[in-house]
């Protein structure tokens, strides 16, 4: 990052020395490591790379010389034991013995996805993220319990059980007509996009990682630096992610010697001629101090929950 002033964000830097200069800089890299390897250190960037990640994925990509049409354009295999599954993927940061996945064939809505008469598709299996940030190898390291995080072995293990369910449910047959494939594990997650822990989501949303807890979409002490992505504010998921990218869009906008929003004036537009202040509705803002309240006291309410029924066991 290029840094000029007081600070302030005024470009970015090439591998090769090259300095880009900007007025404003997005970053829509991975949040956890962009503040720790694309600004000067600080004890806040520090502090995120303890803070609790979400779970990352085995994925698999087939290409298949045959249509199979049992299988639609989306497909979702539940395992019957679903707490163990869970307990496995973020308490033990392994593979569940029963992993449930999803199966995604993208070529049920758009043909030129694969070659006519073939199918591709991708599996994708939630796993635990990499125990050790600083982890390079697929044999991983030993979590809590003295089981490692041996990737190898682990999808190898994905692969054989998401076949046989597929077979077992569908009455079909994958394997012989897998022509080609490609996988991602939490480590080539972690080199390929530098995701942190290979966490395919960011941070997680437990309670001191949203709301106000979540990191900002700008930076506390370096002025025109944004971000978006998974790890920022409001949250993670694509949805929430472009929700993110709009409020910074408008916060650039309305920084830029207060340039309009557009789309926050015309939906707000009135008839001045026919309006006057005190017929305006004044009390939104308190109905929005009002739903994040609420929002709190369910998230409270929902880790007391939590914490009670964890001690059940």
């Amino acid at each position: 990052m290029h840094l000029a002033g007081h600070p302030r964000a005024a470009g970015v830097v090439l591998d090769n020395g090259e300095v880009i200069e900007a007025d404003r800089v997005i970053c829509n890299a991975d949040l956890i490591y962009s503040y720790n390897n694309l600004l000067p250190p600080t004890s806040y960037a520090t502090s995120l790379s303890k803070r609790k990640a979400s779970c990352s994925s085995i994925s698999f990509y087939w290409a298949l010389n045959r249509q199979f049409p049992e299988l639609s354009a989306h497909n979702i295999f539940l395992a019957e034991d679903y707490k163990e599954s869970f307990d496995s993927i973020f308490k033990k940061h392994l593979i569940p013995e029963e992993p449930s996945f999803y199966v995604n064939v993208p070529s049920r809505v758009d043909p030129a996805a694969a070659p006519k008469g073939c199918d591709a598709v991708v599996v994708l299996v939630p796993v635990g993220h990499l125990l050790d940030s600083s982890s390079e190898s697929h044999k991983g390291t030993p979590n809590t319990s003295g089981a490692t995080q041996d990737w190898d072995t682990m999808v190898s293990i994905a692969r054989e059980t998401i076949l046989k369910t597929i077979e077992s449910r569908l009455k079909i047959s994958l394997g012989e007509h897998i022509v080609h494939e490609s996988v991602n594990t939490p480590p080539s997650w972690k080199d390929a996009f530098n995701l942190d822990r290979g966490a395919i989501l960011g941070l997680s949303h437990s309670f001191f990682n949203v709301l106000s807890f979540r990191p900002k979409t700008s930076h506390p002490d370096i002025s025109g630096l944004y971000f978006v992505g998974a790890s920022t504010h409001p949250g993670t998921g694509v949805p929430i992610v472009l929700a993110g990218a709009k409020i910074v869009s408008e916060q650039i906008l309305k920084s830029a010697h207060g340039s309009k929003v557009p789309w926050v004036e015309n939906s707000a537009a009135v008839d001045e001629k026919n309006d006057s202040p005190l017929d305006r509705v004044q009390w939104l803002p308190m109905l929005n101090w009002i739903h994040w309240v609420i929002f709190l006291v369910l998230a409270v309410v929902a880790s007391a929950f939590s914490a009670v029924s964890g001690g059940w066991d």
